[in-house]
């Protein structure tokens, strides 16, 4: 592990936090310290240079005027004020000790030139301090094991799944989202204009951290990007997602405005992601549908695919969606053939002997609405441990006591509140839910890819 690994571990793992940008009021600052109270923080304080009285509380969490009145160490601060106090604060912190802030203010180099003169100020001042800054422009980290947070009302638990991204709004909607597929994080990152700490500095971190088995990144640009090539050459054994914004040059200029990057190429971006098998997606749901797939993906030499649906339409779309998204369909021994012209339409024995079928090497399954069969194909999972991607037309997260009682009649359903918990059970033996058969096919062909084209030596 090399100094910035430790470096960024550090902050991942602050034992003490303060928080300037709390009032009595209430605010955005107050919003950020609700989020490490759910989590249960160990050590926070808020720092209002307003509040001038002694034994103040807010919010349950003591407020001192200053750092100094704390009298205590702080690892990490969060900047949650008006930019013209943002200069001020750093210089504070790093006349106190502080060895990080998060800079969750916005309103600088996205802005204007004064702006980024204004950045370079803040990094002067750091570099000066030796102190690191995430942000401005920025949510901060989450970290479920550490008990760090950027939101209110997340979850406690952690998973295997590293976020990082240059917007905040994308990294509270990965965070809520993935809540309802069963998805939980290692850590996530928002890190907005990106300053000091940026986006080839987590994805290093990310890289090495063995409680991350999959990374996903919403990018919209990087500083350095022969650093970003060698990256992906490097973190080979764990997947990549990244949804790279600012394709258009409509795209481009909203994220110059947005963060300030400059979004580069985009036939060039296509070039070195499918060189170095990184997987590219272009919205939220996609990226969902793809990390799902990566939870816990199967190995598999062959892309020869089987489809099963009841309804003919949905059959002969998957088996577009299959071709288009280069897999084969699977030729089935004459042994399977004769083995379902005896069952059908018995449609939950027939996927089993599909499973079983040796010219079969993944599955795409399409069904109107998750049931409670799922749990037979756990079961047959555990025979076959074949990549299976399963579409559910009606979203899995729907409940059905928004639907009348003739559509409830017509649907063995399950409630709502057990999906996520369902979802990430299948997700680790290897099925991946998905809300059309395009995405599902992907999945299957990105699962094909990684372990046949990312594991070959690149020269």
């Amino acid at each position: 592990m090399n100094d910035l690994f430790s470096e960024i571990d550090d902050i991942f793992h602050s034992k003490s936090l303060a928080i300037y940008g709390v009032s009595r009021k209430g605010g955005l600052g107050n919003v950020l310290l609700q989020g490490f109270i759910d989590q249960e923080f160990p050590k926070i304080f808020i720092v209002n240079p307003r509040i001038t009285e002694s034994n103040v509380k807010i919010m349950g969490i003591p407020v001192f005027s200053d750092l100094k009145s704390i009298g205590e160490p702080v690892d990490l601060v969060i900047c949650s004020t008006h930019p013209k106090f943002v200069q001020e604060i750093i210089i504070e912190c790093g006349e106190y000790g502080v060895k990080t802030v998060i800079i969750f203010t916005a309103g600088f180099g996205e802005k204007n030139e004064e702006g980024k003169n204004a950045e370079k100020e803040l990094l002067k001042i750091a570099r000066k301090y030796q102190m690191r800054l995430i942000g401005p422009n920025c949510m901060g980290l989450y970290c479920p094991s550490s008990k760090l947070s950027f939101f209110p009302a997340l979850p406690t638990e952690s998973g295997s799944l590293g976020f990082i991204s240059q917007s905040g709004s994308i990294a509270n909607l990965m965070a809520f989202i993935s809540m309802l597929k069963g998805i939980h994080f290692s850590k996530a990152i928002s890190y907005g204009n990106g300053i000091d700490l940026s986006f080839n500095d987590f994805l290093d971190y990310l890289g090495n951290d063995p409680n991350t088995n999959i990374i996903a990144c919403y990018m919209e640009g990087v500083n350095d990007g022969r650093r970003f090539i060698e990256l992906v050459k490097k973190i080979r054994k764990k997947p990549i997602i990244i949804w790279k914004a600012g394709v258009t040059p409509a795209g481009s200029k909203a994220a110059e405005s947005h963060t300030g990057s400059i979004c580069g190429n985009n036939k060039l971006w296509n070039n070195v992601f499918d060189q170095y098998g990184v997987i590219r997606v272009y919205n939220l749901e996609e990226m969902i549908s793809m990390i799902q797939a990566f939870i816990n993906p199967i190995p598999v030499r062959n892309c020869r695919v089987a489809i099963l649906s009841g309804p003919g339409g949905p059959a002969v779309s998957s088996a577009d969606a299959c071709v288009m998204n280069n897999l084969k369909l699977a030729e089935l021994t004459n042994e399977t053939k004769l083995k379902l012209q005896e069952l059908l339409p018995e449609f939950g024995s027939s996927i089993s002997i599909v499973g079983m079928d040796s010219n079969v090497d993944m599955i795409l399954i399409w069904l109107t609405m998750l049931n409670p069969q799922y749990k037979d194909l756990i079961k047959l999972q555990e025979q076959i441990s074949k990549p299976i991607a399963l579409v559910s037309a009606i979203d899995v997260n729907v409940s059905p006591d928004s639907f009348n009682s003739a559509i409830k009649r017509s649907f063995i359903h399950i409630r709502a509140k057990k999906i996520p918990e369902i979802i990430k059970d299948m997700n680790q033996k290897g099925i991946s839910i998905h809300p059309n058969e395009n995405l599902a096919a992907k999945a299957l062909y990105n699962i094909y890819q990684f372990y046949n084209k990312s594991k070959k030596s690149i020269v």
